[in-house]
This record gives structure tokens, sequence and C-alpha cells, in this order.
């Protein structure tokens, strides 16, 4: 009995660990992605994505969105420390961005490769 709740336990740090190690990827993967958008890096901002992403958000779309936000929004600022939440099959980082008087939300969801899958700026929450 006492190896079957040593081997539970053990099977359930693994399952853990391997969700804490997901969800950092990921973190990495959207701080990545901001990073490059700051640089004017837009080539660089889509090297996480997946094919589908790929196919459906080139460098030139990201470009024109990112450089449209400051005229809309005001002059950008810090980030917020990043949220990071678990769905189905995705890893969902949610960083507050500080622009102008306001604040907006990038979201980046990763599948379960750690490529992003989802890119989304949405108002603050």
């Amino acid at each position: 009995m006492m190896k079957l709740a040593y081997a539970t336990c053990f099977a359930l740090s693994l399952g853990i660990g391997m969700a804490h190690a997901a969800s950092a990827d990921c973190q990495a993967a959207s701080t990545r992605l901001l990073d490059h958008l700051d640089k004017g890096d837009y080539a660089g901002a889509t090297a996480d994505f997946n094919d589908q992403m790929k196919a459906a958000e080139t460098a030139d779309k990201l470009g024109a969105l990112w450089q449209s936000m400051p005229k809309q929004l005001g002059a950008p600022g810090a980030r917020e420390p990043a949220q990071v939440s678990a769905i189905p099959n995705y890893v969902v980082v949610v960083t507050a961005l500080h622009y102008g008087q306001g604040m907006i939300d990038a979201q980046v969801a990763c599948d379960a490769d750690g490529k992003i899958a989802g890119f989304y700026i949405r108002p603050h929450r």
C-alpha cells in the first residue's frame, strides 16, 4: 500500500513538474514575442509561432498592429508581471501593458509543443 502511495505522489509530482515547465516555456515565449515587438523585430516576433499562426499572422501584419498602438493609445510604458493559467491543451499568459494613461492586455496561448498558437490584444481586465 505504501508503495502505491509513493508511486502516486511521484506521478503527481511529475505531472506538476511538466505543467510548470510548460507554463515557464510559454511565459518565456510570450516575453520573447513582446521584446521582439518592442524592438521592431517583427520577423523575430513570429519565431515561436506554430504553423497555423505563421500562416495567419505575418511579420508585416504584426508590425502594422504594433506600430498603430502608440498612435491610438499613447506612448508605451512598463509591463506588469505576467499571469499564467492553463486551459485544456493550452497554457495562457496574459501581460498587462501600459500605454498612455491606460492599460491593455497581451494574451499569448501556447500549444502542447510550447509554440505560440494565439496572440491577442484586448482591453485590460
